[in-house]
């Protein structure tokens, strides 16, 4: 009778992370549904349009997330929210290499025109090398626990 029981409990866990995938999975359609609604706005949008709507902000912000739907969409829609800067004159590519996000740089390395993203300054003067010589952000070395190891990676 305890194994029914103790059946009873998986079932009910089997369940619950069920129903997480489902909404995880509904919201992840919603979410596209948004994308592809804002998709259509962007490409009607001037350049000086989007960069008052914060959508320059939102690409930089998608950048440091790792969020490449979000870029790729915003990115077929108009290229021109690849040259985004931030305050320190940093675009997408020193946002993908400062956080650490190697899946941007698959959505940036079509690109034909790379001088526009590796030649740049910031404010501080570093190139893309000197942001690259800096520490990855603490998530990207949490996942590894010895200190030689993420030295390792970050080589």
């Amino acid at each position: 009778m305890v194994d029914h029981y103790d059946n009873d409990e998986d079932s009910d866990h089997d369940d619950d992370v069920f129903q997480k995938m489902y909404e995880e999975k509904m919201n992840h359609h919603l979410v596209l549904e948004i994308l592809s609604c804002l998709c259509k706005r962007i490409s009607e949008m001037s350049d000086a349009y989007l960069s008052d709507t914060s959508a320059h902000d939102a690409m930089l912000q998608a950048v440091k997330n790792g969020i490449t739907e979000f870029m790729g969409s915003m990115r077929y829609e108009n290229a021109e929210l690849l040259l985004a800067m931030d305050e320190s004159n940093r675009g997408i590519f020193a946002h993908a290499i400062l956080n650490r996000q190697e899946e941007v740089f698959q959505l940036i390395h079509d690109i034909e025109n790379k001088e526009l993203f590796t030649s740049s300054q910031d404010t501080l003067g570093n190139n893309l090398l000197h942001i690259a010589a800096k520490l990855g952000p603490p998530r990207s070395l949490d996942r590894i626990s010895n200190a030689a190891l993420q030295m390792q990676t970050e080589v």
